[in-house]
């Protein structure tokens, strides 16, 4: 026999369904608010495991307001921890982003390195301030050899590219010798259309090119041209001979006409020297 009431639920099961269907409107409206930020702010993913935003930043300007032009740069030796007190806002690995704005380059800078600790203390202690001011998002690789290893510049040249691919969608990639720092921060350290030689005018040169066709020290390329090229040439050892043969591929020679003779001499590429102390053996002079 069946009774009529048992088609009615009980006051406790009425209860759980309306709490149910509660959550399940709060749950629905949460999705929506979040799914209506993605127009605002950029996010990892929409997901109702949420864990945050970061709101959308403006683009940075073509030139950064806080260039200063020429200045001293500071030649005293720091402590690692004083470099570390001094740039809080570095992240791990030596990397940098803007706070207030997105990048317009991302630059990766490859240090060849060996037996050079004081250099690369004074190094870092003022590029770091050099690079924030272009507002650049860069990464410093700093790239040694083991002990008992030959010193190939190329080698390690090519192998913090490599490196540097792992970590971040670099555009450009600064080859830089630990011992020259940059005198003007008006020489912006990116990549222009052509590979590009930076450091045309060092202190201890009296601010002249050895020769002209000179394209060690500082350089620029993007990864497709250096990919072009397949890096660097491994087979120089000792400091020398590497950037005259990369100056001398297909991709350098046929873009140096297209640059501007005064580039070649700009007042902006004036860098310091940091005295050679323990350096590796050259092997090879230019001629």
């Amino acid at each position: 026999m069946v009774v009529p009431g048992d088609f009615y639920p009980s006051p406790g099961f009425s209860c759980r369904c309306r709490y149910l269907y509660v959550c399940l409107l709060a749950f629905v409206a949460t999705q929506l608010l979040i799914f209506g930020a993605i127009f605002h702010r950029k996010c990892s993913y929409i997901s109702w495991l949420w864990r945050g935003c970061a709101v959308r930043k403006s683009q940075c300007p073509l030139i950064s307001p806080h260039l200063i032009g020429r200045f001293e740069v500071e030649t005293y030796v720091p402590a690692w921890q004083t470099i570390i007190e001094n740039y809080p806002m570095l992240q791990n690995g030596g990397r940098y982003q803007p706070a207030d704005c997105e990048a317009r380059h991302r630059v990766a800078l490859i240090i060849p390195f060996r037996d050079r600790d004081i250099h690369l203390k004074i190094f870092l202690n003022n590029i770091h301030a050099f690079l924030m001011r272009q507002q650049l998002d860069y990464g410093i690789f700093v790239i040694d050899l083991e002990e008992g290893i030959p010193f190939n510049r190329a080698l390690l040249l090519n192998v913090g590219f490599l490196e540097a691919n792992k970590v971040h969608d670099y555009q450009c990639y600064i080859f830089h010798d630990v011992d020259l720092l940059p005198e003007n921060d008006h020489n912006t350290y990116s990549c222009p259309e052509q590979p590009r030689h930076m450091s045309v005018a060092i202190d201890k040169m009296n601010y002249r090119l050895p020769y002209m066709t000179i394209f060690g020290g500082v350089s620029a390329m993007t990864r497709e041209q250096m990919l072009t090229v397949n890096g660097y040439p491994n087979k120089f050892f000792g400091w020398g001979g590497e950037d005259d043969e990369m100056y001398n591929s297909d991709i350098v020679l046929c873009t140096q006409d297209q640059v501007p003779q005064h580039d070649r001499h700009s007042v902006h590429g004036r860098c310091g020297s940091v005295q050679n102390v323990g350096s590796p053996q050259k092997t090879r002079k230019p001629e």
